[in-house]
């Protein structure tokens, strides 16, 4: 049931994608961008209006369910105004983003593929624990749900926070998102926490290794053997704390999981392949659900020092041609 509302979830963010990829380049949107950009950035866009509604009732120190009911609004909204502006460019351009076709060969590695990423998924969907190490998500989460008031309730004690929570720490929207979401499914939070979230952070993963290899792959062939190569190394990571696929398969609802397996792949991803448009969104997205000293993290580092390395590079090629 979780691995089907996951699935469900994929074709709103492609809607909300596919129309914030219209109004970046509305003449090149269905050549610039492939279809795994389209979904990751609905799924960011998802956490930016989260972002947005949880900012909102904790300066008016309301409960999680005013999150709900803001942030349903603002998705509806925004699913609404998306619809719209993706049937002007079908109108206008003729858009369209229309799946990979792939040869007899290609379904070969392509059904291994996908059946280690259903055995990924039913195996979170069906596995009784994870991986805590300090973390108090799912505390979290719960006191969030019993608690009229949004962070003023320490959830390893039960009692009020005695010198309060940093902002940098307040601000994170994923726990705030996570009881959201446990009340609009009416499922329980470790459920939605433990079972859903991972589900999502998988599959979101696969997408961005896969927008990874149009970067690095010209052939087919070369892009289905690389993830099969990578769904391979995750099942093979789940031996141990700190290997591979450890934080997909145990703890894919932390924040620095899903920055690891679905941000930071992307965003090299996005940076090889010259996307520069849609990288703000993979920043601040980073900025809403990891905490870090400034706010801006591994995302804007990785921009960074891949925008030193391509300047540099060019600087050395026009040397060598110059001499």
């Amino acid at each position: 049931m979780l691995a089907l509302i996951a699935m469900g979830i994929l074709p709103l963010s492609w809607i909300l994608g596919n129309a914030l990829t219209c109004v970046l380049d509305p003449k090149k949107a269905k050549h610039e961008y492939s279809w795994e950009d389209r979904i990751l950035a609905g799924i960011l866009i998802m956490i930016g209006l989260a972002e947005g509604a949880h900012l909102f009732i904790m300066v008016r120190g309301q409960s999680v369910f005013a999150f709900t009911k803001y942030f349903s609004l603002l998705l509806a909204a925004t699913a609404g105004l998306s619809i719209a502006i993706l049937a002007i460019c079908i109108f206008r351009n003729k858009h369209r983003c229309l799946f990979p076709k792939l040869e007899k060969n290609e379904w070969i590695l392509a059904s291994l593929f996908l059946a280690l990423v259903a055995a990924q998924v039913v195996l979170l969907c069906v596995r009784t624990t994870v991986y805590l190490g300090y973390d108090e998500t799912l505390e979290t989460v719960t006191t969030l749900l019993k608690s009229e008031r949004l962070y003023e309730v320490n959830p390893l004690t039960g009692k009020p926070y005695a010198a309060g929570m940093p902002s940098r720490l307040k601000i994170l929207c994923l726990p705030t998102l996570y009881a959201s979401l446990s009340q609009i499914t009416k499922a329980s939070p470790e459920l939605v926490t433990w079972h859903l979230i991972p589900v999502l952070t998988i599959l979101c993963s696969y997408l961005a290794y896969a927008s990874l290899t149009k970067a690095l792959f010209e052939e087919k062939t070369h892009r289905l053997l690389f993830l099969a190569v990578v769904a391979f190394l995750v099942f093979v990571g789940d031996a141990g704390y700190g290997l591979e696929g450890f934080g997909l398969l145990h703890a894919g609802f932390q924040g620095t999981t899903i920055r690891s397996a679905v941000l930071l792949p992307w965003t090299f991803g996005l940076c090889l392949r010259g996307k520069w448009k849609l990288l703000p969104l993979v920043i601040l997205a980073e900025a809403c659900i990891v905490w870090t000293l400034y706010g801006l993290g591994m995302s804007l580092l990785l921009v960074l020092l891949y925008l030193a390395f391509h300047m540099s590079w060019k600087m050395l090629s026009k040397r060598k041609e110059a001499a």
